[in-house]
């Protein structure tokens, strides 16, 4: 037998280099975990980051091809044994991937612990390794030498590793669409720009080029190739727009999973990539593709507000000669605002505008709201008509042109929107809109405004005046004159059976 157990409060041992913890587990500075094939390595790694990080591992962290005296090939992964704790978990999961595990320091390691024994197991004979052997292990009934062919970094590693497709994994929940990534070859840029403004998604978009792209680098995708692409970062994407860019060529969507890694929906490395942050530097930015490519971009990504990259065209007149005598000065180089309908999904509405000529109807329907109605509701009666605002959804009103609010205070009518589509600051600057202003769009005239003090409470604009008339106040006291009279009526022999009638006549009378 090569290995013999170790008794609790052991102090001396054969193999050099290995002590008791705090506990009592015999534990060296390394552990040394062997693997028949590669594969068996990568699906450690990928246990142990779903379970804990590796980053701290990494320090200490080496990946060897070996090969034994019968000239077969293995793999040695060994790691720091930071504490026996962490060393339980990385036997468990080399055991459960069919790897062996040893702890030691420097040429000897022997067999970590197990259930046979708790303590750790101690080598009976140590002895010099032969030439070229790295490093010997000491199994149960059997020592083991190996000697190094050669490397594998963790880094080039991961790289090197294909996302695998995640059945179902590209539905995504509201929580996981709350921030996603966006591919967008550049001659779809402005038509995805407009679509997201338009559909009023949030986010930032900026133009990259990968910094290991063999093309760009060696020229054999040919001369004038532009390996560079928009790369878009959205929030809260709606379900419906997500499923559209999953199927449209030239649109990749990816899934951040740390501040500078990003997946492809869908997909996801074998390796927990946030617990290995270490590794990727934090002045690149990830960028992992189906099909074993990996793009770094150069980080942090400097990235500008979809919503001013939105299109504006203008369309100019001809340049005019001025006739003789008539001085002006030259057009400015400006569109008008208009009305169009809208592609996006329906707002809330938030006021009505109701005609003067409905001012009949309007009045009947008040006598048919409830109180919360009232209460919400404010009035302003203009020369456009009776302008209705309510704190909350307005669906109480069947009345006039339902409006809905673009920017605070600037209305539109429901289903449409304001052309060209710039961002409400600048469309607020325009109409000299400020704050305590309402401005409000019609389809047939100009756009108008009035003070928001001017809206008062429906529950008081309601109530027209009502005139009161006094009353005559008269005296109802009693006339004193004359003597009261006082008369006993007979009660009978039955007196609690009631009162007969005056015409009816008692029994025994």
């Amino acid at each position: 037998m090569a290995l013999e157990h170790v008794a609790h409060g052991q102090a001396r041992f054969m193999t050099p280099g290995v002590a008791p913890d705090p506990r009592g587990v015999v534990l060296g500075r390394y552990l040394v975990i062997v693997f028949p094939t590669l594969e068996g390595v990568v699906s450690w790694l990928r246990l142990y980051s779903h379970e804990a990080s590796l980053d701290e591992l990494v320090a200490g962290l080496e990946i060897t091809r070996v090969r034994t005296p019968l000239m077969s090939r293995e793999m040695i992964l060994r790691i720091p044994a930071v504490s026996s704790y962490a060393a339980d978990r990385a036997a468990r999961l080399a055991r459960l991937v069919g790897g062996s595990i040893y702890t030691g320091t420097a040429k000897h390691f022997v067999k970590y612990r197990d259930d046979r024994s708790p303590y750790g197991y101690d080598a009976v004979e140590i002895g010099a390794l032969p030439g070229g052997a790295e490093l010997m292990v000491h199994g149960d009934d059997f020592t083991q030498t190996y000697a190094r062919e050669g490397d594998i970094s963790l880094s080039r590693l991961l790289f090197r590793l294909s996302l695998r497709r995640v059945p179902g994994a590209q539905r995504l929940a509201a929580e996981d669409r709350a921030d996603l990534v966006l591919a967008v070859a550049r001659g779809l840029g402005d038509g995805v720009i407009r679509y997201l403004w338009r559909n009023r998604c949030d986010g930032e978009v900026g133009l990259v080029a990968p910094r290991n792209n063999k093309a760009a680098s060696d020229g054999s995708a040919g001369f004038g190739v532009d390996p560079s692409y928009l790369l878009m970062r959205v929030r809260s994407l709606p379900e419906r727009i997500l499923e559209l860019f999953l199927g449209t060529p030239g649109i990749d969507v990816f899934r951040p999973v740390s501040e500078n890694v990003a997946v492809a929906v869908g997909w996801a490395h074998p390796v927990e990539l946030a617990s290995v942050a270490s590794l990727l530097p934090a002045d690149t930015y990830h960028v992992f593709w189906p099909g074993d490519r990996v793009d770094l971009l150069a980080g942090p990504l400097e990235l500008s507000r979809l919503a001013d990259l939105t299109r504006i065209d203008l369309e100019l007149e001809g340049v005019r000669e001025p006739r003789t005598g008539e001085v002006s000065g030259p057009d400015p180089v400006a569109v008008a605002l208009r009305l169009a309908p809208a592609s996006g999904l329906a707002r809330r509405v938030s006021a009505t505008l109701v005609p003067l000529a409905q001012t009949a109807q309007f009045k009947r329907l008040v006598y048919l709201l409830p109180p919360a109605a009232l209460r919400g509701l404010r009035v302003a009666v203009t020369d456009r008509g009776i302008v209705v605002v309510a704190s909350h959804d307005l669906d109480v009103i069947p009345l006039g042109m339902l409006l809905t609010e673009l920017a605070p205070g600037i209305m539109v009518p429901i289903g449409m929107e304001v052309v060209p589509r710039v961002s409400p600051e600048v469309l607020a600057g325009a109409l000299g809109h400020g704050l305590g202003v309402l401005t409000v769009f019609t389809p047939d005239a100009a756009p108008f405004q009035l003070p928001e003090s001017k809206l008062a409470p429906l529950e008081r604009r309601s109530v027209a005046r009502l005139e009161s008339h006094t009353v005559e106040i008269r005296n109802v006291a009693l006339d004193p004159s004359g003597d009261p009279t006082v008369v006993n009526d007979p009660l009978g022999r039955f007196a609690l059976w009631g009162f007969p009638e005056p015409e009816q006549k008692l029994l025994g009378e």
